[in-house]
C-alpha cells in the first residue's frame, strides 16, 4: 500500500475478491413465507402474516463477491485444483471495471408473532467492499507495477472512481404490523432500527487524477481531485466506530379470503394469498469513526511528484498516510481530519409474489444500490431476480434466476428442509462451465415453531364437525 490510487485500490480488490456479498440478498428465499427471519433484511414488512409464529437463528453465513475483469477458467477448474492456483486470467476488452463483495455472518437472532403484531431481535457482522470505475491498464499495472513500459511518458487520466470497503456489526430490533384491511387486501408495514458497531472502514472518492508515468521509480502528478479516509483498527477498541442505521418496508397482499376481520395467529392463520407486493428502503445510516483515523480532502491543480516510488515502504496506517502526504503535496495542503464518517450500502429493493397454484410461487424482485458521490461510503450492488419456487411447511426448494448489475446472468439453487437453509445465487459457472467472476454461498441453522400452540390441526373429514356451545376449544387450523 503506497499511493493513494494503484496500491491502496489493490487492497481493496484484495479485499473484494475475498470477502462476500450478502449472497446478493439470498433471493432464493427472499420470498419465503415460513422464513421471517431471513426474508427481514429485504423487506421488514414481510414478517408480518409469516406462516411461522417462532423463528429462531442460531448462525447463519452468506458470502457473495462477484468482478468483471479478473476470473478462473471455467473449463479447467476443478474444486482438487482450487488451492494451487495463484494467478487469475485478467480480461483486457473493457475501459472500466468494477468488484463488489459482501459478507455477512448471522448471530443469534429470534422472530414472534403477538396476533397482527411482529417483531423480530436481530445481530450480524457485515464486510462490505465496493470499487467501481477501475481503469482498464489496472490489468497491466497489477503483475507488473511501474515497471510495465506501455504507459510510460504518456498522459493518463482516470476519472469518477470509488474504492470503498467497511466492516460493521449490528444489532437490531424490527417490529412489523397490519396497518389497514379492505375487502380481501391487507396492508403491512415493517420497521428495522440498527445500532451500527464500526471496526474498519477505508474510502477513496478520486473524482480527477492526471498523471505520467516517467519510469518505474518515479511518478508524476498534475491533478489530483477527491477524497480518501480510512481508520487504524489495529489501535484503540474493537469498535472505534458508532452509528444508528434502519430499515423500512410496506407490502401490500391480497389474501384468498376476506380480511375486514382477520387476525394472524389468534391463535391460528393460514398466510394463503393470490399476490403481494413489496417496497423497502434498507441500510439507512452512517457510522462516525472515532481516531486514530486520517481523511484527506484533495481539490486544486498543482503538479508534485513521487520520486524513488519502487523504494517506497509503509508498515502501518499512519505510515501510509505520512507517505501519501510526502508525495502528493495537494493532500498536505488540503488536509482535513475534523470528521472521517462512512456511510452504510443504501439500496432501494421491490417485489412481486403471485401464487401459481397450491405450493407453486413466482417471486420477481429489483434492487438498486444508492449511489454515494460526493460522500465516503459503500454502494450496494444492483440486480433484478425471478425466483420460481415450490414451498411447504417442512420443504422448499428454489432455482433464482438473475442480472447482476442489469447484465451478468446467474442461475442458483436453494433448499430449505424444515429450518435448515441451504442456498446460492450463482451456481452457473458450476453447471454450464462458466468463467468463474465469483462466488455465492448462504446457509442458516434455525429452529421453527410454525403454529401457535393453541391452534390445532385441522380435523379429518371422517369426524363430524361439532362443536359444544360454550366450549373452550381451540377453533380447528386451516389447512395450508
Amino acid at each position: 500500500m503506497r499511493a493513494p490510487c494503484i496500491q491502496i485500490l489493490v487492497f481493496l480488490l484484495f479485499m473484494g475478491t475475498l470477502q462476500r456479498g450478502e449472497a446478493q440478498d439470498q433471493i432464493g428465499i427472499a420470498g419465503s413465507t415460513r422464513s421471517p427471519i431471513n426474508t427481514v433484511w429485504n423487506n421488514p414488512s414481510t414478517i408480518v402474516d409469516s406462516r411461522a409464529f417462532i423463528d429462531f437463528n442460531f448462525v447463519g453465513l452468506d458470502v457473495f463477491a462477484r468482478n468483471d475483469f479478473a476470473y478462473l477458467d471455467g473449463k479447467t477448474f476443478s474444486f482438487a485444483t482450487a488451492s494451487q492456483i495463484s494467478t487469475p486470467l485478467f480480461q483486457d476488452n473493457k475501459k472500466r471495471y468494477h468488484v463488489y463483495a459482501d459478507a455477512q455472518v448471522h448471530g443469534p437472532s429470534v422472530y414472534f408473532a403477538v396476533k397482527q403484531h411482529s417483531f423480530a431481535l436481530l445481530s450480524s457482522y457485515r464486510v462490505v467492499s465496493d470499487v467501481r470505475g477501475l481503469p482498464g491498464e489496472i490489468t497491466d499495472y497489477i503483475p507488473e507495477g511501474l515497471n510495465n513500459s506501455q504507459y510510460m511518458g504518456q498522459v493518463r487520466q482516470v476519472k469518477d472512481l470509488r474504492a470503498h470497503a467497511l466492516a460493521w456489526g449490528e444489532v437490531g430490533l424490527s417490529y412489523g404490523t397490519i396497518i389497514s384491511r379492505q375487502g380481501n387486501a391487507i396492508w403491512q408495514l415493517g420497521v428495522t432500527a440498527k445500532r451500527l458497531l464500526g471496526t474498519a472502514g477505508v474510502g477513496l472518492r478520486l473524482d480527477d487524477w492526471t498523471y505520467v508515468v516517467r519510469d518505474s521509480t518515479s511518478l508524476e502528478t498534475s491533478v489530483f481531485r477527491g477524497e480518501y479516509g480510512f481508520n487504524d483498527p489495529s489501535q484503540g477498541s474493537l469498535f472505534s466506530g458508532k452509528g444508528w442505521g434502519g430499515d423500512i418496508g410496506v407490502t401490500y397482499k391480497v389474501r384468498k379470503s376476506e380480511s375486514s376481520s382477520y387476525t394472524p395467529h389468534s391463535p391460528c392463520t393460514d398466510g394463503d394469498f393470490l399476490y403481494r407486493i413489496g417496497f423497502s428502503l434498507l441500510d439507512i445510516g452512517r457510522i462516525n469513526f472515532k481516531g486514530p483515523f486520517y481523511r484527506n480532502v484533495f481539490d486544486q491543480n498543482e503538479g508534485s511528484e513521487w520520486d524513488n516510488y519502487a523504494g517506497s515502504e509503509a508498515n502501518d496506517v499512519a505510515d501510509l498516510d505520512s507517505l501519501i502526504n510526502s508525495n502528493f503535496q495537494l493532500v498536505q495542503d488540503n488536509g482535513d481530519e475534523e470528521r472521517f464518517v462512512m456511510r452504510l450500502p443504501m439500496a432501494f429493493s421491490a417485489f412481486i409474489d403471485y401464487n401459481l397454484t397450491h405450493n407453486f410461487y413466482v417471486y420477481g424482485t429489483i434492487t438498486a444500490g444508492l449511489p454515494r458521490r460526493m460522500n465516503l461510503g459503500v454502494q450496494r450492488a444492483a440486480y433484478l431476480g425471478v425466483v420460481p419456487r415450490w414451498e411447504k411447511k417442512r420443504i422448499e426448494v428454489s432455482m433464482p434466476l438473475s442480472l447482476y448489475e442489469w447484465r451478468h446472468p446467474q442461475m442458483g439453487l436453494c433448499f430449505r428442509f424444515n429450518s435448515i437453509i441451504i442456498g446460492s445465487d450463482n451456481l452457473g459457472w458450476l453447471l454450464l462451465n462458466q468463467d468463474i467472476y465469483g462466488a455465492d454461498l448462504y446457509f442458516a441453522l434455525k429452529w421453527t415453531m410454525f403454529r401457535h400452540p393453541k391452534c390445532k390441526k385441522k380435523k379429518d373429514k371422517s369426524e363430524p364437525s361439532i362443536r359444544r356451545r360454550g366450549s373452550r376449544e381451540a377453533v380447528p387450523c386451516p389447512s395450508w
